[in-house]
């Protein structure tokens, strides 16, 4: 009787065997994910506080827009995995322009907010500093520098986002885990080499920071395409999904009406912790 009460309420060995297989490479993948923004704040901390106040302020901001895409991709998620969970390539195949156009549109929404209200948003953060007016200026002059850069990196991040979570709908966490790996390894790597001109790099402080960052974005998205379109076979729903951006009108509105909350849980809990610190 406790076998049968243990297998129907926890699982087989057999169940948490896949269940760890998929859940560990996502928790590695997330956590990296994470690092790849911290080692810029620790690494610039040696620059000065103006410096580390900079790139903290803009990593804030950008904490708004990576929760609101991560809203808007996870609504698409819960869709996706059912039509996988049927093998419905074309229902697949949807799901990912779903993703590609309105995580396109965030984005590209995100950027232009940023280029025009940038240092508004940034300063924020600085009107209740008891700063002098020129430590103020210096810090929101290396906060510029840093956002103006890290800019280029945030399409990179779409498609590495959209692409990762497509393959753990079908159970493969490994590959997007190597694509973090490769991420946090090359900006570790460059952020020191940028920031501090080891070796034969130029020294760039904080716009090396930032250079390092969106290089490490761009090799991490062109990994896991890449990956995904040469094993076409195994994910046969890749197929022509560039073909053309229609979505049936049908499915978006399923989408938006089970993602909304989603979204807009993750976009105003963000918000609200970027406005607790900037007050």
């Amino acid at each position: 009787m406790w076998k049968q009460l243990k297998n129907k309420y926890l699982g087989d060995r057999a169940f948490w065997r896949m269940m760890l297989a998929i859940a560990i490479p996502l928790i590695i993948q997330q956590g990296i994910t994470n690092l790849v923004s911290l080692l810029d704040n620790v690494m610039v901390g040696a620059l000065g506080e103006a410096s580390l106040s900079g790139v903290s302020i803009i990593n804030q901001l950008f904490l708004v827009f990576n929760l609101t895409l991560f809203g808007v991709l996870s609504g698409a998620s819960i869709f996706g995995a059912q039509f996988y969970g049927v093998l419905d390539w074309r229902g697949m195949r949807d799901t990912f322009r779903f993703r590609i156009v309105f995580g396109s549109a965030v984005t590209l929404l995100s950027i232009g907010v940023f280029l025009l209200w940038g240092d508004g948003l940034a300063m924020l953060f600085l009107s209740n500093e008891n700063n002098s007016p020129a430590a103020v200026a210096e810090t929101l002059d290396y906060a510029m520098s840093y956002l103006h850069i890290s800019l280029w990196g945030l399409i990179p991040f779409m498609l590495s986002q959209t692409y990762a979570g497509l393959l753990r709908e079908t159970g493969q966490t490994l590959h997007p885990m190597i694509a973090s790996v490769i991420a946090i390894v090359t900006n570790l790597v460059l952020t020191y080499c940028l920031i501090y001109g080891a070796f034969f790099f130029p020294e760039m402080g904080v716009a090396g920071a930032a250079l390092a960052t969106v290089i490490a974005r761009i090799l991490e998205a062109v990994y896991i395409m890449v990956y995904t379109h040469l094993h076409a076979a195994q994910y046969p729903f890749i197929v022509g999904a560039y073909r053309s951006l229609r979505i049936p009108g049908r499915l978006c509105r399923n989408i938006f009406v089970k993602g909304a909350p989603l979204m807009l849980n993750e976009s105003l809990w963000s918000v609200g912790m970027t406005v607790i610190s900037s007050s």
